[in-house]
């Protein structure tokens, strides 16, 4: 009979919300056992998942940076130094500034901060135009990659990788191509994979250059072969109704700016759609936000915005609500509580007898002891 229970109160909880899923870790151990099992919070990744393709009212929801005019941001990866890389099961990877690299739940604000890569010169950790990133989930060891690709001058783009499991950056391959700037230079993860346009050193040709986070190879993606597809130097990647996506600035010129790929990596399932066709879901927008008081990094989720489906957001990471950690297999370290000593605090601070209350100021926190 406990065991019914057992799987009743799973089957209850797995479909709270993440909020409500962190308070339920206070109610007794064995919840918070199960909230925190590996089996729990894929299931319940599953369950979101599958909530979010269900719902026909929803075409994709996304993670962006706020705009600091109160506004849509044409550029969602960025907000004055900060830089959003990508996202995966409700994990996005952050790059705060320079070229230092966070991974983020925005959901359960865990932070994980990722070792710099001591192979990057001093003119990259200054000038981040100098890289492409990318972050995706890697299925064959349930780990999370982060990519990034520094260009190598007329030769092509070396790239590394870290894995949040080891978190240790190692060169994988230098690649024939070189990466646009602007959006571009991030990588659209789908099917496994991070897809980048980028040109041909030898060729001059541009390209869809994936890599795969699982065997760790880089391949040419195909482009539409016909006659209507025209690229130029607005062209970017997307995702567009649950397809690899192509499309540009401007929808109306040529007709059919914006093409799906049904089958990926199939060449003839590209197909071109009509501006009239796209507008009949909405996007949801989640605004990453930092807050640092006190030097502690506090990631927020709270400010939602329902979209039609427009070009800006068309590149944006596809975002997933989830309780997974950025600690992967590690638990995070927990804060030591000061040990403070009442009579040596009488020493070195004023001390009102009547309260018996004193006020320890230092780097902007305050310490009550009673």
């Amino acid at each position: 009979m406990s065991g019914l229970v057992s799987d009743s109160v799973e089957d209850i909880l797995v479909r709270l919300d993440g909020e409500d899923l962190i308070r339920c870790k206070s109610v007794c151990k064995s919840w918070l056992s199960l909230i925190s099992s590996s089996c729990f919070v894929k299931t319940q990744l599953d369950y979101n998942k599958n909530k979010d393709h269900n719902n026909h009212e929803l075409g994709h929801r996304r993670i962006i940076m706020p705009s600091r005019y109160g506004t849509p941001n044409d550029n969602w990866y960025i907000n004055g130094p900060w830089h959003i890389i990508g996202s995966s099961n409700g994990l996005v990877c952050v790059s705060p500034e320079d070229a230092q690299v966070l991974v983020t739940n925005p959901l359960t604000r865990e932070v994980k901060k990722l070792q710099p890569d001591p192979q990057f010169s001093d003119d990259v950790v200054i000038n981040r135009d100098l890289l492409c990133w990318g972050f995706g989930h890697d299925s064959s060891t349930d780990d999370y990659k982060v990519v990034a690709g520094i260009k190598v001058h007329k030769v092509g783009t070396l790239f590394h990788v870290l894995s949040l499991k080891s978190n240790i950056w190692e060169p994988i391959s230098l690649v024939k191509y070189k990466f646009i700037a602007g959006d571009s230079r991030f990588g659209i993860l789908w099917n496994g994979a991070l897809h980048w346009f980028m040109k041909d050193y030898n060729t001059k040709k541009m390209v869809i250059l994936s890599f795969d986070l699982s065997r760790e190879e880089f391949n040419e993606c195909p482009q539409p072969d016909d006659s209507r597809y025209v690229f130029d130097d607005s062209t970017r990647l997307g995702i567009f109704n649950k397809c690899l996506c192509i499309f540009g600035d401007d929808d109306d010129d040529p007709p059919y700016q914006r093409w799906v790929m049904k089958n990926y990596n199939d060449k003839d399932s590209w197909e071109p759609l009509p501006y009239e066709c796209e507008m009949n879901k909405n996007d949801v927008t989640h605004t990453l936000e930092c807050c640092t008081p006190h030097g502690v990094w506090c990631f927020c989720d709270d400010k939602r915005i329902c979209l039609p489906k427009t070009r800006d957001y068309t590149g944006a990471p596809i975002f997933v609500k989830s309780i997974v950690s950025p600690h992967v297999d590690q638990k995070p370290k927990k804060k030591r509580k000061p040990n403070i000593d009442i009579k040596s605090l009488e020493a070195l601070f004023d001390y009102d007898d009547n309260s018996r209350l004193f006020c320890w100021q230092r780097r902007t926190k305050i310490f009550m002891v009673r």
